[in-house]
């Protein structure tokens, strides 16, 4: 094989050194949050998908309800969540972002963000950075391959 044609192969070991180098990035990325992390995971499904029962958040965070209905009533108590009546669900209720809430989560991303690339700027050679600037598109494509066989196995 030519060595251009090498640079094209995907190996099994590459893709353990890559879910193991963005495991790792993922962590101290998080080392950085003042917010604990089952606050700010919860904050950020809301964010980014609306308003959630306390069943829905345990099942996307992969905890039980019990410890669910905690982290949830933290949050309300720091004015970071509400509850509202679900309109599908006259017993239930749906937990959603304050305007308080909302800013804890986009400080938090900027936080991270800021530390992402100020690590970028002292680590990183600029034909480096240029790389890893064409990287989250990428990532967000096997993202979503990797959700669609989660779906694929859940119905088959």
């Amino acid at each position: 094989m030519a060595p251009d044609e090498q640079d094209l192969v995907f190996t099994l070991e590459d893709a353990n050194a890559l879910r193991r180098s963005i495991g790792d990035s993922v962590r101290a990325v998080r080392r950085s949050e003042t917010t604990p992390e089952g606050q700010i995971e919860a904050l950020g499904f809301l964010a980014r998908d609306g308003a959630h029962s306390i069943a829905a958040l345990a099942r996307l965070r992969r905890v039980r309800h019990q410890s669910m209905r905690v982290t949830v009533a933290d949050l309300e108590a720091q004015g970071l969540v509400e509850r509202a009546p679900d309109p599908a669900d006259a017993r239930g209720v749906l937990v959603s972002l304050t305007p308080a809430g909302l800013a804890v989560v986009a400080e938090s991303r900027t936080r991270r963000a800021g530390r992402v690339l100020a690590a970028a700027e002292a680590a990183l050679t600029p034909e480096e950075r240029a790389v890893l600037a064409k990287t989250a598109p990428v990532l967000e494509k096997l993202t979503a391959a990797l959700l669609a066989e989660d779906v694929a196995d859940a119905q088959g």
